[in-house]
């Protein structure tokens, strides 16, 4: 009986120990408390599904979208697609990031993207994204964009035009130069004022515009305010200024930066004289008086510069004069000097 008493503690002994073995590994499973920022970064990931502060910065960025739209309907007459701007590439790689299914993937021929964020305090705040786009596993992924925010509401991006050739277009690659956008927001996360510097675009194969002034301001006379050139070839040919107010007429206006050339006229090519026709010699000379040139065929008089006194024709005739005409005249014959074609003779009185 003994015995039996002695084994069945034994046995109680050896399953407590076993217990207490085990417990530790359950322990290791509940959420990790009481660890050094270090240590947590190394097991947190850089972006968390379902982020609610990532949530509200694609938001800031879908309505950025959706202010250039109308900003560049009113400067190239163009409607593109929600999301098809630098404001969209970086909303779709937000979204993405968040573990949300991005949507109207065919906009873009690349639609696949990287984020590196950085985290700078405990506090959230400031933090760092890094955006780049990752087409394939074979070339190496570009960075798009870069988003600085030194809180919720108040943050910058910069785009890198060179690789954003899909939404901005060949001219703003050339160019080769960072946009920057600063952005203001309210405790609803809305956008209370954009503005940007740098800003190019392409408006046509052969057009850019790039804007020096592009403003927006939620509560501003001119909602929207953009200021800059009209490029052609890449080089400046006008100037351009709209204003988009919340109420009444857009304004529109460009203006030649330079006077157009003057365009040269072809003088013809002088002919020999040997193959032009002599002019009619019934035609007014330029400094006939208007009455001379209603005057019909003329006819010697005497005492006329073209007789002596006796009324004898002089040695050299007129041009274009037959001398038997002129001694005609010595019987007072009313004969003109010149006919021209198809008209009549028209005697004069002595």
């Amino acid at each position: 009986m003994k015995l039996c008493v002695v084994l069945s503690l034994a046995f109680f002994l050896i399953l407590l120990s076993c217990t207490l073995k085990e417990e530790p590994k359950a322990i290791s499973t509940l959420p990790l408390t009481g660890m050094t920022n270090n240590a947590a970064k190394s097991v947190v990931p850089e972006v968390k599904p379902g982020d609610k502060s990532l949530e509200n910065f694609a938001r800031y960025f879908e309505q950025a979208d959706a202010i250039h739209r109308e900003a560049w309907w009113v400067l190239s007459n163009e409607r593109r697609p929600m999301g098809k701007s630098p404001f969209g590439k970086i909303q779709r790689a937000l979204l993405s990031s968040n573990g949300i299914k991005l949507s109207n993937k065919s906009l873009f021929s690349c639609d696949r993207y990287l984020v590196k964020r950085d985290i700078q305090s405990l506090t959230g705040f400031p933090q760092k994204f890094e955006i780049f786009e990752k087409c394939s596993t074979k070339t190496d992924a570009k960075r798009i964009a870069e988003v600085f925010a030194a809180k919720e509401a108040d943050f910058y991006a910069t785009f890198y035009s060179e690789n954003l050739e899909e939404v901005l277009g060949l001219g703003a690659t050339i160019l080769n130069k960072n946009i920057r956008c600063d952005f203001k927001g309210n405790e609803k996360n809305q956008i209370v004022s954009l503005k940007c510097k740098d800003w190019a675009q392409d408006r046509s194969k052969e057009q850019m515009v790039r804007l020096d002034i592009y403003d927006y301001e939620k509560e501003g006379k001119n909602l929207i305010k953009l200021r800059g050139k009209v490029y052609e070839n890449l080089s400046d040919i006008r100037k351009i200024e709209v204003d988009i107010p919340l109420e009444g007429k857009i304004k529109v206006l460009e203006t030649e930066l330079y006077a157009p050339e003057a365009t040269p006229v072809a003088t013809p090519a002088a002919t020999p004289s040997s193959s032009q026709s002599p002019p009619p010699a019934s035609s007014p000379s330029p400094s006939a008086k208007p009455e001379d040139q209603n005057a019909g065929p003329a006819v010697l008089e005497p005492g006329d510069p073209a007789q002596d006194e006796t009324g004898a024709p002089l040695i050299t005739p007129l041009p274009g004069v037959d001398p038997d005409v002129l001694m005609q005249r010595q019987n007072n014959e009313m004969v003109p000097l010149v006919q021209p074609p198809g008209t009549e003779e028209i005697p004069r009185a002595r």
